[in-house]
């Protein structure tokens, strides 16, 4: 009768023994496929990052690009503006100076007329 309780316990139990390890097997498989989908979370953030970082650097080249085209333009056009000035300073000077020399003519021809 010992054994035959024993047995029916065995019995009992071993479908209980099938079912613990099935459910062993699905917590493993469930977690794995976590896992597997955490990686592939972590893999895309890295890639979107990777291009966030990507695009953020050539934005700031596009940027960088572009002031120095606008510095250089302004430098230019200053130098210009100036170069005009400057010229018009000259033009102004020399016809100043030539009149001067025109009125400073008429008048020596005065003093040496009789």
């Amino acid at each position: 009768m010992i054994k035959s309780i024993d047995s029916k316990s065995d019995d009992a139990s071993s479908p209980m023994k099938g079912l613990g390890a099935k459910a062993d097997a699905k917590v493993g498989e469930v977690a794995r496929k976590v896992s597997q989908a955490a990686a592939s979370a972590q893999e895309k953030v890295k890639t979107m990052a990777g291009k966030g970082e990507h695009h953020l650097h050539e934005t700031a080249e596009r940027v960088g690009h572009a002031i120095s085209e606008i510095t250089t333009k302004a430098v230019h056009e200053a130098q210009e503006t100036a170069e005009k000035v400057a010229h018009g300073a000259k033009e102004i000077a020399h016809k100043v100076q030539h009149r001067r020399d025109e009125l400073a003519g008429k008048v020596d021809d005065k003093r040496k007329a009789p």
